[in-house]
């Protein structure tokens, strides 16, 4: 049976520190094709940074994104998924949740990848 640990397998880390700005970040995003950003520091996941975060403070906010740093607007503390979840399971509790993007940390916290929505519907899980 497939597991999140075998949707992500193989990705290349999407990842930037905390003092990163958003307009560093937006370009970083749009580089690499991805629609979120791990917040790292020291080798530990701090925050994540989506797309929908970016949409709110260049739209909503005004935020001037040259000054304002990941730090200062991401999600502290995501939420994750341990590997052995089920892609049903991870539908569920991104629904639950309301979000689009959850990284995927083995026990040792270890970050395995990050598994989208998109990535579970290209799997057959729905969304």
């Amino acid at each position: 049976m497939t597991t999140v640990a075998d949707i992500v397998q193989g990705q290349d880390l999407a990842q930037l520190p905390s003092h990163s700005t958003i307009r560093e970040t937006a370009r970083y995003m749009v580089e690499r094709g991805v629609g979120s950003v791990l917040v790292m520091e020291e080798g530990e996941l701090r925050g994540i940074f989506t797309e929908r975060d970016a949409l709110r403070i260049f739209v909503a906010t005004h935020r001037n994104t040259d000054f304002t740093c990941l730090a200062d607007v991401m999600t502290e503390a995501p939420q994750t998924l341990l590997p052995d979840v089920r892609p049903a399971e991870a539908v569920a509790r991104m629904a639950e949740g309301n979000f689009r993007h959850m990284p995927v940390v083995d026990g040792d916290g270890r970050i395995l990848g990050v598994i989208s929505q998109r990535d579970l519907m290209a799997s057959g899980a729905g969304c």
